[in-house]
Order: structure tokens, then C-alpha cells, then sequence
């Protein structure tokens, strides 16, 4: 299923969920309204909960279908709400970098950090997520989560992303990566998707080329 909306006005709709193929994980202040259009779209368990305080649940953390990663400011409350919300590990990564998904890019198979994470922090991802874990930049930049929207069955990536970065995302995630945008020119993939290998809702000013084009990438009709 493919949706098309905005979260109280905003467009950007990945900010405020993740979806892997086994929950999403979203805001516990999202309206009635929000939270039926995502039930609806994934059909799967819900794990509602804020991170430090924020509802912007997809820039401070990341998940796959095997854990979570949060930041170190994530409230002991918010931490036990999570861990007996969620089927998967829980666990907080101490870094002064506390927007994970924003530098944190992963699916089932792989995943791709900040550069200036420390081996402690990197081998803790990797643990939490279940993947191996190695540092890279998207389109020359270091916050990989935000330039990218990876599946289990694709990617899109930042329109300026290099061959050499193209490479290393499909060899590392097992996916075919494509480049694009979102909501109208944006390229910060992530911020205006959540998908999973069988749906995804895109921001509401999303183009049709653009929701067409991701949706192919990604696998989803």
C-alpha cells in the first residue's frame, strides 16, 4: 500500500516514524487520525513512544527488524516504555551524535554510519541491529540516515550520491539504489519517507514522478 499525507501540516513524514518489516516504531503524540493512516498502510505493531523528549522519533534513532538504537539523552521512562513496547532490543548508543537517524543508515543486512563514530559505538550498532556495520558518507556528507530511504528491497538515495557510495550501499544492504528526491525537490529521501519492503507513506508534497519513481525503487505497487 502507498500513502500520501503530511503529520499535523509537515511533510516530512520520516521524522516522526520507521518502519522495518516487523513494527514501526512513531511518535506516541501523533493524532488519531495519523496513527490510523500508518496501521492502515503497514498492518503491523505499533511501538509508540517519544525519544529525549521529541517526537521526531526517525531523526534521533534508528531500527531495523532486529532492534532499536536511541541516543544516550533518551529518558530512563522513555527507555522502559520502549523496551516493553518493542520485540526487539533496545539500547542507547553513548555518543555526543544523538540525531541516529540522521547518520545511521540500515535495513536487515547492513548498515552504514557517521564517520566520526568510535569503535565502541560502531560495535554496539552492530550488536543492537545484527549487521555489520561500516562508516561512509552519501553524497559526500556524513548524516547517511537523512540521505537515504533503504529497504530490504531498495534504496534511493541523494541526487549528488557518487558511484563509489552507490556501490558500497547495494554491496553492504543487498539492495539496487537509485537517486531521487522527495517533496518537491528535497534530497533528504529519509525525512519524507517511511517504507518497508511491502508499503510506504511519502510527504504530501511529494510529485506523482517522484512517488512513482520511489515506489519502483523501492518495489512497492
Amino acid at each position: 500500500m502507498i500513502a500520501r499525507t503530511d503529520f499535523e501540516g509537515d511533510s516530512n513524514v520520516g521524522a516522526f516514524a520507521i518502519a522495518t518489516d516487523r513494527f514501526v516504531f512513531l511518535s506516541s503524540n501523533l493524532s488519531d487520525k495519523s496513527v490510523a493512516l500508518i496501521e492502515k498502510t503497514f498492518d503491523l505493531p505499533l511501538v509508540r513512544c517519544t525519544v529525549a523528549t521529541l517526537d521526531a522519533v526517525g531523526i534521533m534513532s534508528a531500527a531495523n527488524s532486529n532492534g532499536i538504537i536511541v541516543p544516550y539523552t533518551i529518558t530512563d521512562e522513555e527507555l522502559a516504555v520502549l523496551r516493553r513496547a518493542a520485540d526487539v532490543p533496545v539500547e542507547w548508543i553513548d555518543s555526543k551524535m544523538t540525531a541516529l537517524g540522521n547518520i545511521v543508515l540500515t535495513n536487515d543486512t547492513g548498515a552504514i554510519c557517521h564517520p566520526d563514530f568510535d569503535t565502541k559505538a560502531r560495535r554496539k550498532i552492530a550488536d543492537t541491529l545484527d549487521v555489520e556495520v561500516v562508516e561512509g558518507t552519501i553524497a559526500g556528507l556524513p548524516i547517511v540516515g537523512s540521505t537515504t530511504i533503504a529497504t530490504n528491497s531498495g534504496a534511493v538515495v541523494h541526487p549528488l550520491t557518487t558511484a563509489d557510495e552507490m556501490e558500497l550501499i547495494s554491496e553492504l544492504l543487498k539492495v539496487d539504489v537509485e537517486v531521487g528526491t522527495v517533496n518537491r525537490g528535497s534530497p533528504y529521501i529519509r525525512l519524507g519517507v517511511i517504507a518497508n519492503t511491502d508499503a510506504m507513506i511519502v510527504g504530501a508534497d511529494t510529485t506523482g514522478v517522484e512517488l512513482a519513481h520511489i515506489s519502483q525503487a523501492l518495489g512497492i505497487v
